[in-house]
């Protein structure tokens, strides 16, 4: 969480007013037994605490899903609703830009694929 503040302090530093923050934003796992060191909405609450010392305004995101049945909602509606929640992790994400494999619209938006493809591609070329 307060690697939350941190950043919020980096951005109004830019110039920025508000803060978009994810749930889970910067978490991490103990090494010994896997479990999250904080709660996945810890750096929301503490940097939505610190947002007026920091003179920020903090813009909390929902934990959306896309499900085979509804498209997009809210983790919470999928879970009530008893939803079939689809999920691509990173590392495949990862290996799909790589590889050519065909990325779903409801992961990344085409044009923000061909953007990545592109920059991983020179990468690898300028390697």
């Amino acid at each position: 969480p307060r690697e939350a503040i941190q950043h919020m302090i980096i951005r109004k530093n830019y110039g920025c007013t508000h803060f978009i923050i994810g749930r889970d934003m910067a978490g991490c796992k103990s090494t010994i037994s896997g479990e999250d060191f904080y709660g996945a909405y810890d750096a929301q609450n503490l940097a939505g605490d610190m947002a007026g010392e920091l003179g920020m305004q903090t813009v909390p995101s929902l934990n959306i899903a896309y499900t085979e049945e509804k498209g997009y909602v809210t983790a919470d509606v999928a879970k009530a609703e008893n939803l079939t929640p689809l999920s691509l992790s990173g590392t495949k994400f990862r290996q799909m830009l790589r590889g050519g494999g065909d990325i779903p619209e409801w992961f990344a938006f085409k044009s923000v694929a061909e953007v990545l493809r592109a920059a991983v591609k020179e990468e690898e070329e300028a390697n």
